[in-house]
């Protein structure tokens, strides 16, 4: 094993980089996570406030998706096993779950909480909170292993738990967890430092836990995670290595076994009629180029300043700390690059011909146009053609230029630097827009969602944004280790200088909590209570529906309005009966033709009777008071015109039995 070491050193060592044969992290004591684990758990608590001081009732962001993951969490916790895909909304249509993220590993890491609370909302509050920590405790652990630095991984950690584009985030956990992709690296780099088994199970599990708890993540960095084994696999030189290759099989076989299982129930939903998510509303939900400098309004230091172009899903300004840092790890690797590959006057006019090739395309990307004397560029499809024929040409005309590019790629910035672009690019959709013009008709994204199944099923590109907070949280680990050698004396106050800045960029406290909105899709209803209540604070009603017979199913009024079915969702977890009601990331036809017909009660009585007994609901509940003036009682007369019986009155809460 040490020869198998050794070779592996040598082979390391020629390409211009020393990898040893032990893990960064034996050179340092395991209490180490533990104390970093403590302060992230304080920062959190100070940087999310006032959300501790409610955990049992209050929500982060607003009354919506943290409400509707908040039923699914507590769906998981109490429906595993036969029957799990076909959750309770949306009957008799099967597979409710897959409309949308399941969240199985979230619901399995808090289902002892759950088992002894029974309250989603604490549930739900606890995992917010642990994707702040477990980022920065995964991000600690792999920048320290990639630098040898504890106080470069310590602010690596802080960069990526505690990024800006996580405050514009808030209300969407499946975005937040992200947690598990630094430790599925981290586990990989051990293993090909050490060649133990542990690291590499490790970050396996890791590897399918990331993958079970987004669906974006599984498309977006899944692929990521594959470049990155195969970039340490060809820079330590071990892809012929019989026992590395035989491990990484192994690994990405169990991956796949485990993952695929929790897809089929989605392509099975597809085959019964639920639609690609059209390159309409992909676009819309696509990041602009001036998305990178735009923050979300609540951060105290730049919501105010970073205003580029506000737009849904498109406040992806990452922070000035560390875009700095990761820009000082890139210019670091250039230089050691540079000495590696030796100086000439041909390095040298590459390097500036590059430079200027970057600036121009940039700037165009920027929907700039270039205009000096004799000189007219105003498309950036046609400058990147040029670029990247002059920079094959460069290639293949110099060997020094083609010995450049290797020893870049194979470099931690080099790698993390093409990463972060890819990301960038791909956050931009189908298309290329700069400030809502048309920068570019077609862009990398559109090939995958053509060719790569899965992306067509995905509305929101500009998600890869999180991606690139990985990669810039990364370069600026690389710059910070940089910054620090040769400095130890300074090294610890850079840190802190740092680290404060990363935090105060991402200080937005009080977070909003408990937002509830009244700008509903439906005429004529009500606003909602401010509250959604827990235990004893659940509506009287909800105890009546719970003494109905297992096998009810309810239509609650108003319905297809999200903001009203999510609450019935939420509310359904006190008695798990079938709701005709429901709210996802999509929905049957029949449902949306459902909420058209009811729209329409007191003008075509009939046509909305019909639909309602097409539901197949056995009990009706009109809830009276959340409608205005009095289209309540006038929908609780209609029903009892056609024959429902009221079986129980809570208040302004009417219920009948339709059959």
């Amino acid at each position: 094993m040490d020869t198998d070491h050794d070779q592996r050193r040598d082979r390391g060592t020629r390409r211009g980089f020393v990898f040893s044969a032990n893990s960064a992290s034996s050179a340092f004591p395991r209490r180490d996570a533990f104390v970093v684990t403590l302060l992230y758990v304080g920062l959190t608590i100070a940087l999310t406030w006032p959300l501790a001081r409610g955990l049992s009732r209050d929500v982060p962001g607003d009354f919506g998706d943290p409400i509707f993951t908040s039923w699914v969490i507590a769906w998981d916790a109490t429906h595993l096993g036969r029957g799990w895909w076909h959750a309770n909304i949306f009957y008799p249509h099967p597979l409710a779950l897959a409309y949308s993220e399941h969240y199985l590993p979230q619901a399995l890491q808090v289902l002892p909480i759950y088992a002894a609370t029974r309250n989603p909302i604490l549930c739900y509050n606890l995992l917010f909170l642990s994707t702040f920590v477990l980022s920065g405790l995964g991000m600690f652990l792999f920048g320290r292993e990639l630098t040898g630095s504890r106080t470069a991984g310590f602010v690596a950690g802080l960069a990526y738990a505690f990024a800006p584009y996580r405050i514009a985030s808030l209300p969407h956990l499946q975005v937040l967890s992200s947690a598990w992709l630094p430790f599925v690296l981290f586990g990989m780099r051990r293993y090909f430092a050490t060649l133990r088994l542990r690291p590499l199970a490790g970050a396996t599990l890791a590897w399918i836990a990331q993958n079970l708890s987004c669906g974006y993540y599984l498309l977006f960095f899944s692929p990521a995670i594959a470049f990155y084994i195969a970039w340490e696999m060809v820079t330590r030189g071990t892809w012929r290595d019989r026992r590395t290759v035989l491990g990484m099989v192994a690994a990405c076989v169990v991956v796949f076994l485990a993952t695929v299982p929790f897809l089929l129930p989605y392509l099975e939903l597809r085959q019964l009629g639920f639609n690609p998510r059209s390159l309409a509303e992909t676009r819309r939900f696509s990041a602009d180029v001036y998305a990178y400098f735009t923050a979300d309004p609540n951060l105290w230091l730049w919501g105010t300043i970073a205003q580029a172009w506000p737009k849904a899903e498109g406040l992806l300004f990452p922070g000035v700390t560390i875009v700095v840092l990761a820009a000082i790890g890139v210019i670091h690797g250039a230089q050691g690059v540079g000495r590696a590959v030796g100086r000439s006057p041909a390095t040298l006019a590459i390097r500036i011909l590059l430079v200027i090739g970057a600036v121009l395309i940039v700037a165009l990307l920027l929907g700039w146009s270039i205009r000096l004397p004799g000189v007219k560029i105003t498309s950036f499809a046609r400058a990147l053609v040029i670029a990247s024929g002059v920079s094959a040409f460069l290639l293949a005309l110099s060997p020094r230029a083609r010995a450049t590019t290797r020893r870049s790629l194979a470099s931690p910035v080099g790698l993390f630097s093409v990463l972060t672009l890819f990301a960038i690019v791909m956050s931009f959709g189908p298309e290329i827009h700069a400030r809502g013009r048309e920068v570019a008709g077609t862009n990398l994204y559109a090939a995958f969602y053509h060719l790569v199944p899965g992306f067509d099923g995905l509305r929101v590109p500009a998600r890869f944004g999180m991606l690139a907070t990985f990669g810039l949280a990364t370069l600026a680990a690389l710059g910070l280790a940089a910054l620090e050698r040769g400095r130890e004396r300074r090294a610890e106050a850079m840190a802190a200088v740092a680290g404060a800045l990363v935090v105060l960029e991402f200080f937005a406290v009080p977070i909003p909590i408990n937002q509830s909105s009244t700008d509903y899709q439906q005429a004529g209803l009500a606003a909602l209570p401010p509250s959604i209540g827990t235990g004893a604070g659940v509506p009287d009603v909800y105890r009546f529906v719970a003494q109905l017979p297992v096998s009810a199913a309810i239509a609650e009024l108003p319905l297809g309005e999200p903001a009203f079915d999510i609450r019935y969702m939420f509310y359904s977890t006190t008695h798990w009966k079938r709701l005709v009601n429901g709210y996802s990331g999509g929905a049957p036809l029949d449902y949306e033709l459902l909420t058209e017909s009811l729209k329409d009660a007191a003008t075509r009585p009939d046509r909305a009777w019909d639909a309602l007994v097409a539901s197949r609901a056995t009990h009706a509940i009109v809830h009276e008071g959340f409608y205005a003036g009095d289209r309540g009682p006038q929908l609780s007369a209609w029903i009892r015109g056609r024959g429902g019986r009221e079986v129980a009155s809570v208040g302004t809460d009417h219920v009948f039995q339709l059959r």
